[in-house]
């Protein structure tokens, strides 16, 4: 279950041109949105705004503290950064209400070691590093956890409808999508490539005839 993050964040009445000055003193602007509610400008702390998104990423439940009164919950939905120094400059937050279900993209985390993995007699193939997740803003994982020590041989392989979900929680993706899978080592597979092509040719592969030189001698022949 996700647990709240504590903001404390301040009503904002300047707009436009004129935040520029709020992030010369370390302040930086927001603004939280939502269904059936009006957008509230507001202003944040940047070093403490800086904490709680690395805390939160945008899956985890961060409730906005209003001038120490009113309390918001909310997902950070976009952060804005200076594309040259990648200061912070501007974050979205969206209002969720708690008794209805949300949408989110949620990291897909490979924990503990599969034994093979560790010898080097496979390698992890890992094509999902997020899936979308759709639950109650409670029951919203902050990650998904895939227990690696689980699969033991190569071929082994754990699909999306393997996955332990929270109560209430539902993938929105095929349940036969592929999570994560063990795979011969690279090096495994050059070699059994070589050998198929000794097979096919023996040691030295046969030379090939040009047919540009073939066609040079049978004009001289003529």
């Amino acid at each position: 279950m996700a647990d709240f993050i504590q903001l404390g964040v301040k009503k904002r009445d300047i707009v436009g041109k004129q935040v520029r000055a709020l992030r010369r003193e370390g302040f930086i602007p927001a603004v939280v949105y939502g269904p059936e509610s009006e957008p509230l400008n507001l202003t944040i702390d940047q070093l403490e705004l800086r904490s709680v998104l690395m805390q939160a990423g945008g899956t985890q439940l961060i409730e906005l503290n209003v001038d120490g009164g009113e309390s918001i919950p909310t997902l950070a939905r976009h952060v804005q950064r200076d594309p040259v120094r990648g200061n912070l400059m501007h974050v979205d937050f969206y209002r969720v209400s708690m008794n209805r279900p949300i949408s989110a993209d949620v990291p897909v985390i490979l924990v503990n070691e599969s034994p093979i993995v560790s010898s080097g007699g496979a390698v992890v193939i890992h094509p999902l590093s997020s899936l979308s997740i759709e639950a109650l803003p409670a029951a919203l994982p902050s990650h998904i956890e895939v227990d690696m020590s689980l699969l033991n041989e190569v071929g082994d392989q754990l699909l999306v409808e393997d996955l332990a979900l929270p109560e209430g929680a539902v993938a929105q993706a095929d349940g036969a999508e592929l999570v994560v899978k063990l795979d011969y080592p690279r090096q495994i597979i050059e070699e059994e490539e070589e050998e198929e092509e000794e097979l096919l040719f023996g040691e030295e592969a046969p030379e090939v005839e040009v047919i540009t030189e073939r066609k040079e001698e049978d004009e001289e022949e003529e």
